[in-house]
């Protein structure tokens, strides 16, 4: 699911993509929003690493039964 911020440069349609802001906006180091949006999702990969979950069909460990 994509990710939306409000660009405060884009007067008639401000709700942008975060992927198209990171790739082609030339201010998006001054931007409040877009680092907002660095900062909070730096947070939630840091709680939800998603290489931390492993399926149980996948995990080499074998099971003790």
């Amino acid at each position: 699911m994509a990710d939306y911020i409000f660009c405060l440069r884009k007067k008639n349609n401000p709700r942008i993509d975060v992927r198209i802001c990171q790739k082609k906006c030339l201010f998006k180091d001054e931007c409040p929003e877009f680092l907002d949006y660095q900062r909070s999702s730096t947070d939630q990969s840091s709680i939800l690493n998603s290489r931390l979950i492993i399926s149980p069909l996948l995990n080499p460990i074998a099971s003790k039964n």
